[in-house]
């Protein structure tokens, strides 16, 4: 008798367990964040199409690159942390081995022609999207027109400037900066930002 009571006490805690593991395997997110907030891939849950598989179909596809916008590196750069640490890292094209065309001239068939979801521009030009806001950008991911990014995004502690307005990890951003006439052309990033024209930027740093 004692067995069954435990039994029947220990049910409803196994149900339980079981309806947390489904509401998570729904979401898409398989990975807890560590104490400093990175996933297993060693970015953020929320931004690695790893951990929260949902971004590759919400986000779209970047017609520049041929992949889809939330896997693309080219235009994420910090998705190359998580390549590589899944291991899907080509050293000799500096590409996720994935996605090298090089090594797999089979991928160049995938491409598909167009614009992009976040279609994104590169650091010596512009592009434009289908679709753009004011300053030539998709609005979805313009930290102007969508000033809350830039809280929300958090900051980016390898280039010392929030996360949103970041035109290294984002080169998107260029045509938005461009359009602003926010440019320093000698030194090929927003005027804004620049502390080599602007020395006092320096005291503004974050450790």
């Amino acid at each position: 008798m004692r067995f069954l009571l435990t039994l029947l006490a220990a049910a409803p805690l196994v149900s339980i367990v079981g309806c947390e593991k489904s509401a998570t395997e729904k979401s898409g997110a398989s990975a807890v964040a560590t104490a400093d907030g990175r996933c297993p891939h060693e970015i953020k849950p929320e931004k690695c199409p790893f951990c929260t598989p949902a971004l590759i179909e919400s986000q779209g596809f970047c017609g520049e690159h041929g992949v889809a916008e939330a896997l693309c590196y080219q235009c994420r750069p910090f998705l190359k942390t998580a390549f590589r640490a899944k291991g899907d890292w080509c050293k000799t094209h500096d590409a996720p081995d994935s996605q090298c065309v090089l090594c797999h001239p089979e991928l160049k068939e995938r491409a598909k022609p167009g614009s992009g979801h976040g279609s994104a521009g590169s650091l010596s030009g512009t592009t434009t999207v289908a679709g753009a806001c004011a300053h030539g950008i998709d609005p979805s991911n313009c930290p102007f027109c969508k000033p809350g990014l830039i809280e929300s995004d958090g900051f980016c502690k390898e280039h010392d400037v929030a996360e949103a307005l970041c035109v290294k990890c984002r080169p998107y951003l260029v045509t938005a900066f461009k359009t602003k006439n926010d440019w320093c052309a000698e030194h090929e990033t927003p005027e804004s930002q620049c502390a080599q024209c602007n020395p006092s930027l320096e005291d503004h740093r974050k450790p």
